[in-house]
């Protein structure tokens, strides 16, 4: 028999009473072990109403033979179990659907010295919770018999009635039209486009219209109302809040918190309305999408509903325990309005901003204060139920005082350490009557995610990362493990002066990415320069995110070993340079002769070359780089080509309305590989043997049997040869080639508008823009000058992107052996697919190619772990003017054009017609052919060095890079006018013209 407890806070002037829902009870006629989720107010005395037994947690640690500890944890429950010399059941409501544990609200009556904790509960699906700062027993106390009660705790939750009350629910849905034709579109070839606003609302609205709680579910809640409050009547219920949590909701890698229906200030009549809308927004659109984009099973709904006491908050908001502006992890951030929270989670004002400095735990301090403008807030409607918004009094006073602020620093630091071992934690806190409470918990998603050897310890010296291969290669994805480990050998090769190994050089890789250590170029020799110039000068973007912090708080206080020497060492190296660029301005494009004979005969080895299954991978690396790295510094004449730009821009300085002409000029250059490659597919687009062929099946036939003319062939054979190394994500030697996909070749060169066209459009300009300036150069008496650095610009400068077409075309010469001894592997045994040869480094692949004891199936298992550990993408929601989005102008003078979008999250999903504006998360190599199409270009990420940039630039388009959330904010079909000299882009909305494709630029 279970009889009620009462749980008070430690002070007779101010009484305070948590809650807590009793699990299981076991035990003797003198001593019980009651296992239970809830809330207890800290110091606490228990209290059997009957008996009057007393005994209490308090600083000296755990009193009277009472010992507490936690029975079991899970991503979204956490169980305590007490053992006392009486049992009773405590306060607490809860109607669970459809989850795999049974849980109730979480519980914490720990206390911890070192963490002035408060009383604390985690997840969604907490109790609201009073908490005052206290000293206590350790938190070790409460864990000393995790192992023992594990298995225990499994057994009993096996045998106890299930409380899955609401799973009537979910056959009623499922037994409905409406989820069949769901789960039929979930089924298909593309879930996330076949499932639409419609289909999910139609789930939602037959939740709403043929859902009721039957006798069951009555009777279920009715006992858990007289276990919470004495009584079974639920008109009695009082004001509640009716909130929703879910085993997925939640977790440390993902989080859809705000996506779930919850009902504030709910009355006991409105109870059963607030149930099921927060059980049909189980079935949310938003809801689906989100599932889908992260792997999550989108056809076993589970959802839970809790059911709460609602505070009457007269200040409330959240808090962070990192910064999630700036990824720093000393720093707590608050915000906070008056009322309710809901002011401050759904963004209906501008909150007040705190930041508290925690790097000493023992001394933290406000270190920032952003008292806004909150014109309104929420209330709760305490007589009638419901929430109200007012305009507030005070609309510029702050609304918390510093004392709070250090309250709520101090608790949301406690839910970190307590709840999340350290890995940042997100709160939902309130005041009322000069009471702090702890409404909910979850982990922090919404900050990018590092990799364990690149964080300090709380208090030491801060660090600054780049993500090279964002800023250069376009993307954020990380590298294979195989991929990463020839792309940072190969950088060694090629810039020997740049350490790639450890954490104390300019650069280094980890796990599949490549980061700069700012912190220690701002030690080096001119290092300050180089982020102020080279950086923040060149890519807006990266301006932005600097004037955002302080570098002083990221510069070491020491030179660190890998940077010494490094500005003398790169010094040197360019001095190896000097004789190719004067080879350069006096030669020319006759200068990169040699350049140009020993690559092509690289590319021939690497095309025809095959070698033996057992030779060693780092050998065959080797031998292949070897060649790389000797022909690479003939390259370096093409600063010539960057030195005669500078002076054509001098030869023009005085005169007016030559920037545009100017820019035209340095379009499409010799020696740009990327250009080749466009020009060659319009070439082959223009065949007849694409033009007649119509589907991609058919082509491949034809090929295969030698259908097709000779002189076609020969094109064909002589474009593999050159760009079939070419592909997505390129340099990474794990993603397949274009000679590998020629279906989607094929395909690619249909779309061609082989009659009007970039490649064409260029072309006629650069000429045009040359024989312009030819003749101004005559008029100021400065022809010979701008002939000569025409020439030097023209027949060298577009080199610049040479040497890294030759590492892809290495690059492809490695994946070819990968495989081939990938083959092998899987013959054996060693590996289940010829992929995860990629998961491996150089290596421990010709270490496996000489050891067949090594075990390659752990090794693999063990070099994914960190990468997925930290896989997680973070965007920032970037506020605009309605229908104005403003981003970085990566082609000035491309002008202005105006034209329908087309968003692609990869160059194959759709056709890109043409005149269309091309709207992508980033381009790269393999995106070629759709710029020859494309009236624009719209980028999210990506500076004015990135491969989209420089092709837009080529090409004379208009771009527009470092738009947040761009292919969000643009749907397909929407008319834009790009302007890629401001960097903006207008959505034009009141749009009457549906037939407009483009109007060109001008």
């Amino acid at each position: 028999m279970m009889t009620d407890y009462i749980a008070k806070q430690n002070d007779d002037d101010n009484p305070s009473y948590g809650s807590v829902r009793i699990v299981s009870v076991s035990g003797s006629d003198d001593q019980e072990t009651v296992l239970f989720n809830g809330l207890l107010p800290r110091p606490i005395h228990l209290n059997h109403e009957e008996d009057e037994v007393e005994f209490e947690i308090e600083d000296s640690g755990i009193k009277n033979d009472v010992d507490i500890h936690i029975a079991e944890e899970t991503c979204c429950d956490r169980f305590v179990s007490i053992t006392m010399p009486k049992a009773v059941p405590m306060h607490g409501l809860v109607l669970w659907w459809d989850c795999p544990i049974i849980g109730f609200p979480k519980i914490d009556v720990s206390s911890i010295q070192d963490r002035n904790a408060s009383n604390l509960s985690l997840g969604s699906a907490a109790n609201n919770t009073s908490g005052s700062s206290s000293n206590g027993a350790k938190k070790e106390a409460f864990q000393k018999a995790w192992d023992e009660a594990h298995d225990m705790f499994r057994e009993k939750m096996k045998k106890k009635e299930k409380h899955m009350i609401g799973e009537p629910w979910l056959e009623q849905i499922k037994q409905s039209k409406a989820w069949e034709s769901f789960l039929s579109r979930v089924a298909s070839a593309d879930p996330e486009g076949s499932v639409t606003r419609e289909d999910c609302d139609a789930i939602k609205e037959q939740c709403k219209k043929i859902l009721k709680l039957n006798a069951e579910q009555r009777r279920y809640i009715q006992d858990a109302i007289k276990a919470a409050f004495g009584h079974d009547n639920a008109d009695h219920l009082g004001i509640v809040a009716v909130r929703s949590s879910s085993p997925e909701e939640d977790l440390a890698g993902s989080s859809f918190a705000g996506g779930y229906d919850t009902s504030l200030g709910v009355t006991s009549a409105g109870l059963q309305d607030a149930i099921i809308n927060s059980f049909a927004s189980l079935f949310d659109h938003r809801i689906y999408l989100y599932k889908i984009q992260h792997g999550m099973v989108a056809d076993t709904p589970r959802i839970a509903i809790i059911v709460q006491k609602q505070i009457a908050s007269d200040v409330s908001g959240v808090g962070f325990s990192l910064n999630p502006n700036n990824n720093c992890f000393d720093e707590i951030v608050i915000s906070s309005n008056f009322g309710l929270g809901e002011s401050v989670v759904s963004g209906i004002i501008t909150p007040d901003t705190y930041v508290v400095d925690r790097f000493d735990p023992s001394n933290m301090k406000v270190i920032s204060k952003k008292v806004a403008d909150k014109t309104s807030a929420i209330w709760l409607d305490e007589a009638s139920g419901g929430t109200r918004q007012d305009p507030n009094k005070s609309p510029t006073a702050q609304a918390l005082t510093d004392d709070e602020i250090m309250e709520v620093a101090r608790m949301v630091a406690d839910v970190e350490e307590q709840y999340f071992d350290g890995s940042p934690a997100d709160i939902e806190w309130a005041f009322h009557n000069n009471t702090l409470y702890l409404l909910q918990a979850r982990p922090v998603t919404a900050h990018v995610p590092l990799f364990p050897e690149m964080i300090t310890e709380r208090g030491k010296e801060k660090r600054l990362y780049l993500d090279l291969m964002v800023m250069t290669q376009g993307f954020s994805d990380p590298l294979s493990t195989l991929g990463l480990d020839i792309w940072k050998n190969s950088l060694a090769r090629m810039k020997p002066t740049m350490s790639t190994e450890g954490f104390d050089g300019l650069m280094f890789n980890i796990h599949g990415r490549e980061y700069m250590n700012i912190s220690n170029m701002l030690m080096m020799t001119g290092g300050t320069v180089m982020v102020n110039t080279a950086l923040r000068t060149n890519d807006k973007s990266l301006d932005r995110a600097f004037a955002s912090i302080d570098l002083k708080d990221y510069t070491p206080s020491y030179v660190p070993e890998g940077c010494k020497g490094i500005f003398g060492k790169s010094i040197k190296q360019l001095l190896l340079t000097v004789p190719n660029i004067l080879r350069g301005m006096y030669y020319g494009k006759d200068s990169m002769q040699q350049y140009v004979k020993d690559t092509n005969a690289l590319l021939e080895h690497c095309h025809s070359h095959r070698y033996p299954d057992d030779k060693a991978f780092v050998e065959v690396y080797d031998e292949l780089t070897k060649t790389y790295k000797a022909v690479v510094p003939q390259v370096g004449g093409l600063i010539s080509g960057l030195i005669s730009k500078a002076l054509l821009h001098r030869i023009f300085r005085n005169c007016e309305g030559t920037e545009d002409n100017l820019i035209n000029l340095s379009m499409d250059l010799n020696g740009n590989p990327t250009s080749e490659m466009g020009h060659l597919m319009v070439r082959l687009a223009s065949c007849p043997e694409i033009q007649e062929t119509r589907t991609s099946d058919e082509f491949l036939k034809k090929l295969k049997e030698g259908s097709f003319s000779q002189e076609f062939t020969s094109i064909y054979s002589d474009y593999l040869k050159r760009f079939g190394c070419r592909g997505a994500r390129e340099i990474d030697v794990a993603t397949p080639r274009m000679s590998e996909k020629q279906d989607e070749l094929f395909d690619t060169l249909k779309q061609i508008d082989v009659k009007n066209n970039q490649i064409i459009n260029v072309r006629e300009r650069r000429d045009k823009a040359y024989q312009e300036l030819l003749s101004l150069a005559r008029e100021i008496g400065k022809e010979k000058s701008f002939v000569h650095h025409a020439s030097v610009m023209q027949g060298v400068l577009g080199y610049r992107e040479h040497p890294k077409y030759m590492l892809v075309v290495v690059t492809d010469a490695c994946r070819r052996h990968a495989l081939q001894v990938a083959k092998g592997f899987v013959a054996k045994g060693r590996l289940e697919n010829e992929d995860q040869i990629f998961s491996l480094t150089m290596d421990q692949i010709s270490n496996a190619q000489k050891d067949e004891a090594i075990d390659l199936l752990s090794l693999v298992r063990e070099n994914l772990k960190p990468v997925e550990r930290c896989a997680t993408e973070i965007t920032e929601d970037e506020k605009n003017e309605e229908g104005l989005l403003i981003g970085d102008p990566i082609s000035p003078g491309a002008g202005v054009v105006r034209g329908r979008a087309k968003v692609l999250m990869d160059p194959y999903e759709k056709p890109l017609e043409a005149g269309e504006i091309l709207v992508a998360r980033f381009t790269e190599p393999s995106w070629t052919p759709l710029f020859i199409n494309a009236g624009g270009v719209i980028m999210e990420i990506g500076g004015p060095m990135q491969h989209g940039a420089i092709i837009a630039r080529e090409y004379g388009i208009p771009c527009v890079s470092g738009i947040d959330n761009a292919t969000k904010l643009v749907k397909d079909g929407d008319l834009l006018e790009l302007d890629g000299s401001a960097g903006t882009v207008q959505i034009i909305r009141d749009d009457c013209d549906k037939n407009i494709v483009s109007s060109g630029s001008k």
